[in-house]
């Protein structure tokens, strides 16, 4: 009854952070180690999503350098491929 009470916070957690904006995967992990405290914390962590046109331009340009290094194939990353010669 327990592990089937902490399964269903996770998946609350997950779709609450969802909706708000958040990786839901990552807010599923989080709600099946902290239970019913993760579903508070994906309630009270602020939103991604805004309203405010100059808010959300800013998240999304926070996420878009984030993500840059990974797009344009780092140098310093390590890879299995042979670089061709």
């Amino acid at each position: 009854m327990i592990l089937e009470f902490w399964i269903l916070c996770a998946i609350v957690t997950a779709v609450v952070a969802a909706v708000r904006g958040g990786h839901s995967l990552l807010w599923l992990l989080i709600g099946c180690f902290l239970g019913p405290i993760g579903i508070l914390a994906a309630i009270f962590v602020p939103s991604l999503k805004s309203k405010d046109p100059s808010v959300a331009a800013k998240r999304q340009s926070e996420i878009d350098e984030l993500a840059k290094p990974l797009r344009e194939g780092d140098t310093k990353t390590v890879s299995a491929k042979p670089k061709d010669r």
